[in-house]
């Protein structure tokens, strides 16, 4: 088996259900407010991950185990028994892997645990030079919880690291069929959390191919 195979089959095994596991994931800074976070995997490098986490999320999770780093945030008022996280990962290495493969991977992980579900590709191509892919997960009656899940992830391959960043939502099981305008999800946050993830991107600034967004121009769009 090519190192490429054993990269990939050790990513799929950690995408359990409740991904709730070590993940490989970007340490992120929280600054207040909606804030846009940009942070280089190893301080030698100068490849950065650019990602908004919502205004009120703390982060609960942030470790780091040899080349794999995680973080996980949640809302105000979340408890054990949560209901909504995001998670931002990151993986460095030689040999990453595709991220449609990856994505496609865990619709086949969630697909063995759900009695209903749904594979939603949004997009897959390259963005600001970088290779991504974008999916909707759609469980209905997990197996394990009993509860409907739904799970938009983006994967990037970076030229140094293997990012994702993920947003799950748990919620009360709604009736057959299953589709978008079925479950039990508030339409509008969905919508806004899209246009969140279209802003995720990877950068380095020492690439002329791979720019890094101005600051002032973010912190300023309507000058």
């Amino acid at each position: 088996m090519g190192i490429s195979q054993k990269l990939k089959m050790r990513l799929y095994e950690k995408v359990t259900w409740e991904l709730n596991m070590i993940r490989v994931v970007l340490c992120l800074l929280i600054l207040a407010g909606c804030t846009t976070t940009s942070s280089p995997v190893h301080a030698e490098k100068s490849e950065r991950l650019n990602v908004e986490i919502p205004a009120g999320w703390t982060a609960a999770v942030s470790r780091t185990v040899g080349d794999i780093q995680v973080a996980e945030y949640y809302p105000p008022g979340s408890s054990q028994e949560w209901t909504q996280k995001i998670s931002v990962e990151a993986l460095s290495g030689s040999d990453l892997p595709d991220p449609l493969i990856f994505t496609d991977g865990m619709a086949e992980q969630q697909n063995r645990v759900c009695n209903r579900f749904s594979a939603n590709p949004i997009f897959a191509g390259f963005e600001n030079g970088y290779a991504s892919s974008v999916q909707m997960l759609q469980c209905g009656d997990n197996k394990r919880t009993g509860k409907d899940v739904v799970t938009v992830v983006k994967a990037i391959r970076g030229n140094d690291s293997f990012y994702t960043v993920t947003r799950i939502w748990r919620l009360d099981q709604a009736p057959p069929p299953l589709a978008p305008e079925t479950i039990n999800l508030d339409q509008n946050e969905l919508a806004a959390w899209s246009h969140t993830l279209r802003k995720v991107q990877v950068c380095d600034p020492a690439l002329a191919a791979h720019p890094c967004p101005d600051p002032e121009a973010q912190a300023n769009p309507n000058p």
